[in-house]
């Protein structure tokens, strides 16, 4: 009896269960083994007849309305309801029937509703009637609920009615909290509105504490709405027919909203778009407070009232404080990737930290434009200093260091300036951005003006600073050029040139061209990290590119300075090659002296001159020339000086020899020999021996004045007058001997062609002798007594006429003398007429004897004192006594003496500035230029011991011979 599994107790709940089969199977059983209970049976069966006749009436009533009324679905699905609430297995063709029936009834309708059902609820939200919208949505969770309770896992039933129960509360829940928050916003407002920070502060946290309670009901809703579509996706994939015409897809979609909708939808969506327009409401009260306090800050700084700026920044900072933290309430809010309508809250905290940033960063600006204006009215002024290269030689030279104080304290400025207005801004901040920028532009755009003309000035400081290195260096390199070119020395004009000096000032300008060029590149190196618009100025830009330029022309001239130590180079390699080969002439000139090879030795004296002054010629030495000087002019003398004592003995045995040739009358062979002494003489000595000149006049005078009385072998007409005086000698002969035959006429006729003969040859030589003594033979032959009177009258004519008629008379004289010189007085006249020409030196008388031995006397004393200053008195001493008694051979060995003594006074090698001098003079005249060439000689001339040079007075004579 209490076993609801057996009899009519079991028959009784599959009648409640509508499973009237089984029940009607259940009685036949019992009535089987309880017959007497049929009234129990029969109840039963009665009851199970009444609710099929009522299942068969709605099912007919189905009938009609299908036919008469198809698109009333919702009428349908009630029936159908009611008709499941009778039978609950009728039987398979009506069963099927019904279930066709309802599911496409169910499709049709549910749908509709659920459309009719999304579109009133988000009119509502839209409305702002958050929680009416949800209840709305609400009205969904009835779609395929009964299906699903009947054909899904009880347990899985019974959690989601516990979602949806939950759901409901929650709704209940946030209905209730909707005044607290509408309260707390609108409390928040009005202090925002009064512009009470301090209130804003409070009324904001008190708005953040009922924010954080309503998004924490609304997290508890949406976690019971994701619960409905987890359970759908999960059954889903776990059937795989689970389609979308059932409970779970319609019931979530009411809970959290469709995926494909763009509004707040759903419930959840209901209460996130109350959370969104509470937010809305507070980001725009919260940042229009905060951007009027900016707006006003910015006023009171236009009028550089920066106490009230900052405090206005101060509270446009303390809005956005507030601002963001209930901005980071909302980050508490869950959300799925897919949920609508979740802000990107920590943006909207971000942006605004970002407006507080902002605040901030005004703050740092006016300080920083305060701290400017400080600085610059603070800063020392840059006094340029004079312009010197050492400026950038002294890369910390005061007045560098000035400008760069100055510029990098602008440039820390401007950095700073630009480091507050850096970074992007916030979306919805752009603003104050703008803003910022604009502020900070007032005084980093004056910062980088000033900055700008000191780094100009810096520049054109330095610029003019390496403009006076390269110039510098430029001079210098002129100046060590000049010394390798030459520099014409003032008293001559002759050009010096100084390589090896040079070598050492171009080293030195490419040592310091290297040290400078690291102080320019430095110098660059710094001006070229200025800032883009400095470099971009063309001031600026000149001065660096005059500053490069000026770096290429330092180029330049080390590069040049290379070239000309390479060419210095080459010439003292010259100098000393012809330094070395003068040296070696020099040795050459000490060892022909030694072996007494005088010309070989002046010869290397002079080439050691040569080749000195060609090594003077390359490099100048003041120490050289003066040794050289003195070394050379020390040799020549003792050449001088050694060879002389030849000279004298040589000299003297000339004249020796001459005089025995004059005496015997061959004063051809006399000339040659005193000329040969005059030669050897002036080997050392510019002064002609006296003793020689006397001699050579006398021998001239001898030769004058028998001149034309010979024919010389080398006369252009020798042969002609030599077959002329031949002819003649012939023609005289054979008159002789016709003559001395008797046949006078025809040795007349003879005769007379011989003496024809002569007078052609005395046309050219009148005072032949060959021709005259051959007419005085003709003159003989014809006439002896007349002849003889001739010879006696010419005799008196001459005697009479000879110191007016000198050479003719003289002539005659000879031609007499030799044809006979027994004539009376012939002799005696002819000794006379030779004393008065000088032909002859006359025996001296006892007073030029005894002057002479005087003479000699005083002399002597001169030489045994040893009084050199006296000697050459002592020379015109000791000539005079040879004049009056030239064989007086104590005087003429005195004099040999005193000229050993004197050691010869020719200049063998002239100083290296009279050679070159000379050498000067000698190409002036080969030019041409012969007056300037004697004036170069004059110029020598000045000096008393170039008189003494044979070749200087060479140079005159020729010189003065063409002018």
């Amino acid at each position: 009896m209490g076993n609801p599994d057996v009899g009519l107790p079991k028959v009784d709940r599959l009648i409640k269960d509508r499973n009237y089969n089984e029940a009607i199977k259940e009685l036949a059983i019992y009535m089987d083994g309880n017959p007497d209970d049929f009234d129990g049976v029969q109840r039963r069966i009665q009851k199970i007849m009444t609710m099929r006749r009522d299942y068969n009436d709605k099912a007919f009533e189905l009938l009609l309305v299908l036919a008469n009324e198809p698109t009333n679905d919702k009428k349908k699905l009630d029936m159908i309801t009611y008709m499941e609430s009778l039978e609950k297995n009728p039987n398979k063709s009506t069963q099927s029937f019904i279930a066709e029936t309802k599911e496409a009834a169910q499709f049709t309708y549910y749908r509709a509703r659920f459309d009719e059902i999304m579109a009133t609820g988000g009119a509502l939200i839209e409305q702002g009637k958050y929680a009416e919208a949800a209840r709305a949505f609400t009205e969904g969770f009835t779609f395929y609920k009964t299906e699903f309770d009947e054909t899904s896992d009880p347990a899985l039933v019974a959690k989601i009615n516990e979602n949806l129960l939950g759901i409901d509360s929650s709704i209940a829940a946030l209905a209730a909290a909707e005044p607290t928050l509408s309260a707390a916003l609108a409390a928040y407002e009005a202090a925002v509105a009064a512009d009470d920070p301090a209130l804003a502060e409070t009324t904001g946290t008190a708005l953040s504490a009922e924010l954080g309670a309503f998004i924490a009901k609304r997290n508890a809703l949406a976690d019971r709405g994701w619960f409905l579509e987890d359970s759908f996706e999960r059954a889903k994939a776990a059937k795989g027919d689970v389609t979308e015409n059932s409970f779970l897809p319609f019931a979530w979609r009411f809970a959290v909203g469709r995926k494909t909708a763009e509004r707040f939808e759903g419930v959840l969506g209901a209460f996130d778009g109350e959370t969104d327009a509470v937010m809305r409401r507070v980001e725009s009260v919260t940042e229009g407070a905060s951007r009027a306090a900016w707006t006003q800050a910015y006023g009171f700084m236009d009028a550089d009232d920066m106490a009230s700026a900052y405090q206005r920044l101060a509270v446009a900072g303390r809005y956005a404080t507030v601002g963001a933290a209930i901005a980071k309430t909302c980050t508490a809010i869950a959300k799925r990737p897919d949920t609508f309508g979740i802000r990107d809250y920590p943006a909207l905290g971000f942006r605004f930290k970002d407006i507080l940033d902002y605040t901030n960063r005004a703050a740092s600006g006016g300080k920083l434009f305060g701290e400017y204006r400080a600085f610059v009215s603070s800063s020392t002024p840059v006094t340029e200093e004079v312009d010197s290269a050492e400026h950038v030689r002294k890369a910390q030279s005061s007045t560098m260091r000035k400008y760069f104080a100055l510029t990098d304290g602008l440039s820390a400025f401007i950095k700073s300036a630009q480091g507050l207005s850096s970074g992007t801004p916030a979306p919805g901040n752009e603003a104050y951005a703008s803003d910022l920028a604009a502020w900070n532009a007032r005084f980093s755009g004056d910062a980088s003006a000033v900055r700008l003309e000191s780094y100009r000035k810096n520049a054109s400081f330095q610029d003019r600073s390496v403009a006076l290195m390269a110039s510098g260096w430029k001079t210098d390199y002129a100046s060590a050029l000049t010394l390798l070119d030459g520099i014409p020395r003032k008293e001559d004009g002759l050009t010096l040139y100084y390589p090896a000096e040079s070598i050492v000032s171009f080293n030195k300008i490419r040592t310091g061209i290297t040290a400078d060029r690291k102080s320019i590149a430095q110098a660059l190196a710094l001006l070229e990290r200025a800032p883009a618009d400095v470099l971009a100025d063309e001031s600026f830009a000149n001065s660096l590119a005059a500053m490069r330029a000026a770096l290429t022309g330092m180029d330049a001239t080390f590069t040049d300075s290379g070239a000309s130590i390479a060419r210095a180079n080459s010439r003292v390699l010259q100098a000393n090659i012809a330094r070395q080969e003068s040296d070696l002439r020099y040795n050459q000139a000490l060892t022909a002296l030694r072996q007494m090879d005088f010309r070989g030795a002046r010869d290397n004296l002079q080439r050691s001159r040569e080749k000195i002054n060609a090594s003077l010629s390359f490099q100048e030495s003041a120490s050289l020339r003066a040794s050289s000087d003195q070394k050379l002019d020390s040799l020549g003398s003792e050449i001088t000086r050694i060879e002389n004592e030849a000279v004298v003995r040589e000299v003297r045995s000339l004249i020796s020899s001459g005089r025995n040739f004059y005496y015997s009358g061959d004063f051809d062979q006399a000339e040659q020999i005193f000329l040969q002494a005059k030669s050897r003489w002036s080997v050392t000595n510019s002064v002609p021996n006296t003793e020689v000149s006397t001699w050579l006049d006398i021998i001239n005078t001898a030769l004058s004045m028998k001149t034309g009385r010979t024919i010389p072998v080398t006369a252009p007409l020798y042969p002609q007058m030599s077959q002329l005086l031949s002819s003649a000698n012939q023609m005289y002969l054979e008159g002789k001997t016709l003559m001395a035959s008797g046949r006078r006429d025809a040795a007349l006729a003879r005769l007379a062609d011989a003496r024809a003969q002569l007078q052609k040859l005395q046309l050219v030589y009148p005072l032949n002798q060959d021709a005259g003594q051959l007419t005085l033979l003709i003159n003989q032959l014809i006439d002896p007594p007349a002849f003889r009177q001739f010879v006696d009258s010419r005799i008196e004519y001459i005697r009479a006429n000879y110191k007016t008629e000198r050479q003719t008379s003289y002539s005659d004289l000879l031609d007499l003398y030799q044809l006979n010189s027994s004539y009376p007085g012939i002799k005696k006249l002819l000794d006379e007429v030779e004393y008065y020409l000088g032909v002859r030196i006359p025996p001296p008388d006892p007073k030029a004897i005894a002057r002479s031995a005087e003479l000699t006397k005083a002399a002597q004393k001169i030489y045994d004192s040893n009084t050199r200053s006296q000697f050459e008195v002592a020379l015109e001493q000791l000539d005079e006594a040879i004049k009056l008694n030239s064989d007086n051979q104590r005087a003429i060995a005195l004099k040999d003496r005193v000229q050993t003594a004197l050691g010869g006074k020719n200049t063998a090698v002239l100083s290296s500035a009279d050679e070159s001098l000379y050498q000067r003079a000698v190409q002036e005249l080969q030019k041409g230029n012969k007056i300037t060439a004697s004036a170069l000689v004059e110029q020598l001339w000045q000096n008393q011991k170039n008189r003494n040079s044979t070749k200087i007075q060479e140079l005159k004579k020729r010189i003065e011979s063409q002018l």
